[in-house]
């Protein structure tokens, strides 16, 4: 174990501590987090979520874990951020929540913006190969482009999903730095899953000014996708590939869709820092993504990390 071996968090405030880190990569490594956080420090934990708190079985297992969490750690305070409002009525009856989907941390500089004219495909799906993100809703797209790589317990699953589309592009990983220019590449970006969390690829497309094509979800990530840049689609291939050539056909302005999102996502965004900035006592830094399921420089995990205690 490396001195740099650190825990799935991001210390976004020294002094007062300020820690942010999904729900359950904190919950779920709560004895790591006990070994590495000596008891009775007082800091604030913000947790943002990672699946839909909508779905009851889903929150049960919150509600009991953040127990647990709130009796190891008695001296801190516990804000949740949801990613739909619906999430918010469930979580204030156990925890203080606020409204803020994960993807309002996203860094506009690092998205390009699409250009007007004949995209090179069709559809973008930025997905895991996995059944919950159900690309066969994607069969009948014609230039389609798909980015995901796939865990190597679920390889039959890939090479049977995979086999399924001859036609389309496979791209296993794009640095996270071009994946806006993959992005511009597409007439639209697809989301297809029926529960997840607030996927930060649609956050990522709405950024590039690319449309979507959406179907019904839990999760939230309607909530920043502007209403006039999204086609919803019926749970079916063919009504999948039939709003992908709507958007096709009718471009929208690539900047009015980021302003769009834009709009939607820095009054969240700000409603955050505000609250972050109140607990500390001046302004702090949010960077992309809170910096939490980033890939980080050695120095900025040796100054924000919270470094794993081998015992």
């Amino acid at each position: 174990m490396s001195f740099l071996d650190c825990l799935p968090a991001y210390i976004l405030n020294h002094s007062p501590k300020i820690i942010a880190a999904f729900e359950m990569d904190f919950l779920r490594n709560l004895s790591d987090f006990q070994k590495a956080i000596p008891r009775g420090e007082k800091f604030t934990l913000i947790l943002q979520l990672g699946w839909s708190a909508e779905l009851p079985e889903v929150t049960d297992e919150l509600k009991i874990r953040l127990t647990k969490a709130k009796n190891a750690f008695p001296e801190a305070r516990f804000i949740i951020l949801a990613n739909a409002p619906a999430e918010v009525e469930i979580i204030k009856e156990f925890c203080e929540v606020y409204l803020a989907s994960h993807n309002a941390f996203l860094d506009p500089a690092r998205y390009p913006l699409a250009k007007m004219g004949k995209q090179k495909f069709d559809a973008l799906y930025i997905a895991r190969i996995t059944p919950f993100k159900r690309h066969y809703l994607a069969e009948q797209i014609r230039k389609l482009h798909l980015i995901g790589s796939y865990s190597e317990k679920e390889k039959e699953y890939f090479t049977q999903t995979i086999s399924k589309f001859p036609n389309a592009v496979w791209t296993q990983k794009v640095p996270s730095f071009f994946i806006g220019q993959e992005i511009c590449k597409a007439a639209c970006g697809l989301a297809l899953s029926a529960v997840e969390g607030a996927m930060f690829s649609c956050g990522e497309y709405s950024l590039c000014g690319v449309p979507v094509v959406n179907t019904g979800n839990l999760g939230g990530r309607d909530t920043l996708l502007p209403e006039f840049a999204v086609r919803y689609a019926e749970d079916t291939p063919e009504s999948v590939a039939e709003q992908v050539d709507y958007w096709r056909n009718n471009r929208i302005s690539p900047g009015e869709i980021r302003e769009g999102f834009l709009k939607l996502a820095n009054p969240q965004k700000e409603l955050v820092q505000d609250l972050i900035n109140s607990i500390a006592g001046k302004k702090v830094y949010l960077p992309h993504k809170l910096n939490i399921r980033c890939r980080l420089l050695p120095h900025t995990k040796l100054l924000h990390g919270i470094r794993r205690i081998k015992k």
